[in-house]
C-alpha cells in the first residue's frame, strides 16, 4: 500500500513538468537570494548610501571630508553648497540611508564636530558609519575621540510622538504586503479549479467576459486586502503607540493601493500556472522572494546593491515607501503621488495581462 501511494504520487508529480521544475530548481535559486541576502546583511560589507555637507574650514576637518569623499566602500554625495537641512531632507525621503555634517573641528571633540544624521529604522547605518569614521580618524591621524558624534533624527516630530522603537513604524508596510500577498494567492488560487471545470462556459466567455469574471475576483480580493491592511494599522496604533489618527484617509489610500496590487498580481500568478500544485509553489516562491528583495524580510539597505535595484520591481518596495512615507516621513499625499501610481497602475496593468492571459488558455 505504501509503494502504491508512494508510485501514485510519484506519476502525479513527473507528468506535471511545470510543477516538477518547480520542485526541484526553485529551491536553489531561492537559497541563492537569500544567502545573498542574509550574508550581506550579518556579515558582508554594508555599501551605505552618505550623503555629507562640509560646513567648516578647519584643515584636519576639510581633510577628512575629502578622504570620506576618495573612500570606495561608502556610496557618498557631497555637494560645496549643502547644509545641514540639505542632508537631513535626503535621508528623510530615503535618498540616502545616513548622512553628517562636519561642523567642527575634529580634533577638538567638544562640542561634538560632527553630527550624524538618521533615520532611526536604520540605526544600524549609523553604527557602521560611526566606526568607519573612527577607522579613518585613527588611520589619518591616530585619533579614537568616540564623543565626537552627534545623532540628529531626520524624521519630523520624532521626539515628541510615535513608539520608542521607531523601526516598529518600517513594519506596518512591511507585514501588511507580506500578508496581503499570501492571502491574494490564496483566494487567486480558485480562479484555477475554475479553469479546470464548466468548460462550455470558458469556451462562451470571451475577452470582455473573462475581464469581468477577473473583476469581480479582483474587486473582492482587494476589498479583503484593504480591510486586512487596516487591520495591521489598527493593531500598531493600539498596542504600539504610532501615530496614524491625524493620516486616516492617506493610509485608507496606502491599503487600497497595497490591496489593489496584490490582488492584481495575485491573478496574473494564477493565469499562469496550469494545476494548484504549480500555483503553491509558485506563490509561496513569489511571495518569499519579493517579501526578501523589496524589504518586508531584511531593510533594503542592508542588502547588496544588485538586489536593491531589483527589489523596486516588487511590491513590498512600494507599499513600504507608502505606509513609511505617511507615518514615518511625513509626506503628504501629493509627495507620494509616483507610488500611488505604481500602486494602482500596477494592480490594473496586473488585472488585464492575467485577463488576456487567462482567456487564451481558456480556449486550450
Amino acid at each position: 500500500m505504501i509503494g502504491s501511494v508512494f508510485q501514485v504520487m510519484w506519476l502525479r508529480l513527473w507528468r506535471d513538468r511545470g510543477a516538477l521544475i518547480l520542485a526541484f530548481v526553485l529551491p536553489g535559486f531561492i537559497f541563492a537570494i537569500f544567502a545573498a541576502i542574509f550574508s550581506n546583511a550579518s556579515g558582508g560589507q554594508l555599501y551605505l548610501r552618505v550623503s555629507m555637507s562640509l560646513e567648516t574650514d578647519v584643515p584636519a576637518s576639510v581633510e577628512l571630508a575629502k578622504t570620506l569623499q576618495a573612500d570606495d566602500s561608502l556610496s557618498l554625495s557631497f555637494e560645496a553648497d549643502w547644509s545641514e537641512s540639505d542632508i537631513r531632507e535626503r535621508v528623510r525621503l530615503g535618498q540616502d540611508d545616513v548622512g553628517l555634517t562636519i561642523v567642527g573641528d575634529i580634533a577638538q571633540p567638544t562640542p561634538p564636530p560632527i553630527r550624524v544624521i538618521k533615520d532611526s529604522s536604520r540605526d544600524i547605518a549609523v553604527s557602521v558609519l560611526k566606526g568607519h569614521i573612527q577607522q579613518v580618524m585613527a588611520n589619518q591621524a591616530g585619533q579614537t575621540a568616540t564623543a565626537m558624534f552627534e545623532d540628529i533624527s531626520a524624521l519630523p516630530g520624532a521626539a515628541n510622538h510615535g513608539p520608542d522603537d521607531r523601526s516598529v513604524i518600517y513594519y506596518v508596510g512591511a507585514t501588511s504586503i507580506l500578508f496581503l500577498l499570501f492571502s491574494a494567492m490564496q483566494g487567486a488560487s480558485l480562479s484555477l479549479e475554475e479553469r479546470h471545470n464548466s468548460i462550455s462556459d470558458r469556451i462562451l466567455a470571451g475577452p470582455v467576459g473573462t475581464l469581468k469574471i477577473l473583476g469581480g475576483k479582483f474587486a473582492f480580493l482587494t476589498l479583503i486586502g484593504t480591510v486586512q491592511a487596516a487591520l495591521i494599522v489598527v493593531v500598531a496604533w493600539l498596542f504600539f503607540d504610532v501615530p496614524v489618527l491625524n493620516k486616516l484617509p492617506a493610509l485608507g489610500l496606502a491599503c487600497l493601493g497595497a490591496a489593489s496590487l496584490s490582488a492584481g498580481s495575485a491573478l496574473l500568478v494564477a493565469s499562469l500556472t496550469d494545476s494548484l500544485a504549480q500555483m503553491n509553489t509558485v506563490a509561496t516562491f513569489t511571495v518569499l522572494l519579493a517579501s526578501a528583495m523589496g524589504g518586508s524580510m531584511v531593510p533594503r539597505f542592508m542588502m547588496p546593491d544588485w538586489l536593491q535595484a531589483i527589489g523596486m520591481f516588487t511590491p513590498n518596495y512600494w507599499a513600504i515607501e507608502a505606509f513609511y512615507g505617511l507615518l514615518a516621513r511625513g509626506q503628504s499625499v501629493a509627495d507620494l503621488l509616483p507610488v500611488w501610481s505604481v500602486l494602482f497602475c500596477g494592480g490594473a496593468a496586473t488585472l488585464i495581462l492575467a485577463t488576456i492571459i487567462s482567456h487564451r488558455m481558456m480556449r486550450l
